[in-house]
């Protein structure tokens, strides 16, 4: 049996600020680089056979401190990268609902359905993470321990391929920064034993 371990990056100053950040390549703020290094910290007990994350900047820097702990190094993939959200990148809650009401409403009412404006739909960043796991899967095998290091968007869409929910559902799954969700892995068959534990910040 295999355990997967699959982890928030740690805050940015966009996420202290409600601002979509998608593929803008933030670093991670004062408290985000202290939460990577707690997550760390509460891995130590866990042997990791290998470490993945987005290529990313702030997936990178939270990966860092789980590799030094580790003693292994992480592997980064384009294909855990955070969603694009197109025009709204940068921008702020407010800002997006004035210039993208009905898009704004759909993202949140009905992501599965959400068509952004020059982005990235849920739909197309689900067929991303089942290149991701298919990739993982194929270099690591199901028995082995293994942690994946993204974004909260990437962490929701996967858990809603793990449960079979529909994309609509996304947003009923919190994911704190942060935040280790774990997973056994039965040969392939996954089971979700914790979801978005942050505890130890």
């Amino acid at each position: 049996m295999g355990k997967i371990f699959l982890i928030r990056h740690g805050q940015t100053d966009s996420n202290s600020k409600k601002v979509f950040q998608g593929r803008l390549d933030n670093p991670l703020n004062a408290l985000g680089i202290a939460q990577a290094y707690k997550m760390a910290e509460a891995m130590e007990n866990v042997k990791l056979d290998a470490i993945y994350c987005s290529s990313m900047l702030r997936a990178r820097m939270t990966a860092a401190p789980l590799a030094m702990k580790q003693n292994i190094a992480y592997k980064s993939t384009d294909l855990l990268q955070e969603v694009s959200f197109g025009l709204w990148e940068g921008l702020e809650y407010e800002e997006i609902n004035k210039r993208w009401p009905k898009e704004m409403q759909d993202f949140f009412a009905r992501p599965g359905e959400w068509i952004p404006p020059q982005g990235e739909s849920f739909v197309e960043v689900q067929e991303r993470c089942a290149k991701a796991f298919a990739k993982i899967f194929a270099e690591q095998g199901h028995d082995k321990n293994i942690a994946i290091v993204s974004h909260g968007g990437i962490i929701r869409v996967q858990l809603c391929m793990l449960l079979n929910l529909h994309l609509n559902n996304l947003w009923r799954l919190s994911v704190h920064n942060a935040s280790i969700t774990t997973l056994s892995d039965w040969g392939g068959n996954i089971i979700i034993e914790t979801i978005n534990a942050f505890h130890y910040l």
